[in-house]
């Protein structure tokens, strides 16, 4: 082998090698009802094959964080099971968004997969962010009203004097 062959298979092709070896599980989610209750399932696999004995942690997508709704253990064929939170309610799109992360073995506890489904409840629809308020920038047609009113009169009032004054200025030169 020549050397420039020898620095190549170094810095080129070794690295891929190693690195092909050592490749991350895979997670698949799905939901399912079993027993009249709705499940979330994960399956993990290393290279097609299932992983046996991986603790897996399962979380919801909150607004402040991950929100842990179970922990469970794969069996010989690789699938998990938790059940499904149908007390929370979904995120704005109505959806759960949900993850799932290997805790050990400690060499994949990197790995994580996340997926959403349809929640059981449905988020509260957003309220009016201005309501009509005398602390909003809408006031209250009530408050509007009696404002106009009241302008209206002080203007007419002060017409009603100019008219008046201009009355006595043209009566005076005649």
């Amino acid at each position: 082998m020549k050397p420039i062959h020898f620095v190549a298979f170094v810095l080129f092709i070794w690295p891929y090698a190693a690195f092909a070896q050592t490749s991350q599980p895979a997670i698949s989610l799905t939901t399912d009802v079993e027993d009249g209750k709705k499940m979330v399932h994960a399956v993990v696999v290393l290279n097609g094959k299932p992983i046996e004995n991986t603790t897996l942690q399962y979380f919801v997508q909150r607004t402040f964080g991950n929100l842990q709704i179970g922990e469970d253990t794969t069996l010989d064929d690789g699938t998990s099971a938790v059940a499904f939170p149908s007390d929370l309610p979904g995120a704005s799109d109505g959806k759960l968004h949900l993850i799932v992360r290997i805790k050990a073995p400690a060499q994949y506890s990197s790995v994580s997969s996340s997926s959403a489904f349809p929640a059981d409840v449905q988020p509260a629809p957003a309220a009016d962010a201005f309501p009509r308020a005398l602390w909003a920038p809408h006031a209250p047609l009530a408050l509007m009203l009696s404002i106009f009113v009241v302008l209206a009169g002080i203007w007419l009032s002060y017409f009603f004097v100019v008219s008046r004054i201009l009355a006595i200025r043209m009566g005076g030169q005649q």
